[in-house]
């Protein structure tokens, strides 16, 4: 497809192979200016993660030594749990072997995706192919990006579409 790099261009390596900063989820919060989009037309779902971060609660729980606003939809445990891109407490394990739980609401159901950290990156740049965070030793935009991508079958079922589906 035009626009795509050749699977043969691509290798999945772990982020830590191309940072030279430990990789976080999210480090020092997240912001609507941290999501890139790749090479892929998924703008509609860069776009909603952009908004998600405007409500950093939505997305990482508030902060160590922060009071919690009493509107915020999570409690400081799952907060905290948010924070290491784990969610919900039973899958906390996983994330000690590179895994993540990412929770999307689709089909007006929660549905709980898991995914191994290694993002594909191309094999000559060493630079992130699709949906990265502008500091690419944050992965939260490429997590959630792979997350819906293995929801849809393939990162090519995500392009195009409409902000209120990635919302």
């Amino acid at each position: 497809m035009k626009g795509l790099p050749e699977p043969a261009d691509v290798e999945w390596v772990y982020p830590e192979t191309y940072n030279t900063k430990p990789v976080q989820f999210v480090d020092d919060g997240a912001a609507s200016a941290d999501c890139i989009q790749g090479n892929l037309g998924d703008c509609w779902l860069i776009s909603a993660m952009s908004v998600l971060a405007t409500r950093d609660e939505l997305l990482v729980g508030g902060r160590t030594g922060m009071e919690l606003d009493p509107d915020m939809i999570v409690d400081q445990e799952i907060a905290s749990l948010l924070s290491k891109g784990v969610y919900p407490p039973i899958f906390h394990r996983y994330r000690k072997i590179g895994l993540y739980v990412i929770r999307i609401f689709k089909n007006f159901t929660w549905i709980y995706v898991i995914v191994d950290e290694r993002l594909p990156v191309d094999i000559k740049s060493q630079k992130p192919v699709f949906g990265h965070c502008r500091t690419t030793h944050e992965i939260w935009t490429a997590i959630i990006e792979k997350a819906y991508a293995k929801l849809h079958g393939c990162y090519e079922n995500l392009i195009s579409g409409y902000v209120d589906e990635g919302i």
